[in-house]
């Protein structure tokens, strides 16, 4: 297993015990159907699974001869993984001064942006169309509010 994918795991791991603990302090459940905490509950069940499953598919994984030996080859393989835990976190940390959907639509675009490969108008179209979606859906919808 790489470094990359260790540190990966570890935070993917952190994150989503986290997000457990905090969502029971929410009913999973209401009398209209969903309760406040279900969604957090269950990406944070989504989410340790997508953990186990590249924890698996780095198991089964044979010697890689391109694997970075040098320390400083590993931290700069180790980086994209450090850098998006980083954000993550940062964003869910700024969540609690009150807006949800803002720090989720600043880590949409910058995964947009970087992964994706798309441009800057274009992922700032998308992810606000994502976010209006999400919004009808959880504030008009279910009367769940999110801000």
């Amino acid at each position: 297993m790489r470094a990359s994918e260790l540190v990966l795991l570890v935070t993917i791991a952190g994150f989503s015990a986290v997000l457990c603990v905090q969502s029971l302090e929410f009913r999973y459940t209401s009398a209209q159907g969903f309760g406040p905490g279900f969604v957090p509950m269950n990406f944070a069940i989504a989410t340790l699974v997508l953990g186990l499953l590249i924890m698996l598919k780095s198991r089964k994984a044979t010697s890689d001869a391109t694997a970075p030996s040098a320390i400083g080859e590993r931290f700069r393989a180790a980086l994209p993984a450090v850098a998006a835990a980083a954000l993550l976190f940062a964003a869910t940390y700024v969540m609690h001064l009150g807006s949800v959907l803002l720090p989720l639509f600043a880590v949409m675009v910058v995964i947009s942006l970087t992964m994706l490969g798309h441009s800057l108008i274009r992922a700032l179209l998308l992810n606000a169309i994502t976010l209006a979606a999400v919004f009808a859906i959880f504030n008009l919808w279910l009367n769940i509010p999110v801000t």
